[in-house]
């Protein structure tokens, strides 16, 4: 298998593509993280005010665990316009703080780690050991810079 192939390329164009890339992201994350995931678990639903999905990639997904108090955002990159992988960065990835609502009048601060990804299986195989040191936390912001190194 080509570790540069792209997958779900027309993800963007495609509604289909578009949730069956969401369910290849849920699957890839209960496995990595051994740890089940519903829809509900996903503090960014992607909808618009009115409640009407919106498919842009960003977050292609994202996931509030409860045990770890850790949230989880995954940008997917549109590869449609890039004319060589070699040219770019296929991930990078940052800690940030997001607030989640605990219910309508009260919301909570937790650390989320933030994934842009152009997804190949290279990448995507990047990203769940990123993720996993992040669950186990032995990912922070002072080794971070040094983890996405030695992972891609």
């Amino acid at each position: 298998m080509d570790e540069r192939k792209t997958l779900f390329i027309q993800f963007l164009n495609d509604k289909r593509t578009y949730n069956l890339n969401v369910s290849y992201w849920r699957k890839k994350l209960q496995k990595a993280l051994d740890e089940k995931i519903n829809s509900k678990d996903q503090f960014i639903q992607n909808r618009n005010n009115k409640g009407q999905k919106f498919y842009d990639g960003n977050p292609i997904f994202s996931y509030y665990s409860k045990p770890k108090n850790k949230a989880l955002r995954i940008i997917q990159e549109d590869p449609i316009e890039i004319s060589s992988y070699s040219e770019i960065k296929l991930i990078d990835v940052w800690l940030d703080k997001i607030r989640i609502a605990k219910n309508q009048n009260e919301d909570f601060e937790v650390q989320e780690l933030v994934i842009s990804i152009f997804l190949t299986s290279s990448s995507v195989e990047s990203c769940m050991r990123i993720v996993r040191a992040w669950y186990l936390n032995d990912l922070n912001q002072d080794n971070i810079d040094n983890f996405l190194n030695e992972q891609t």
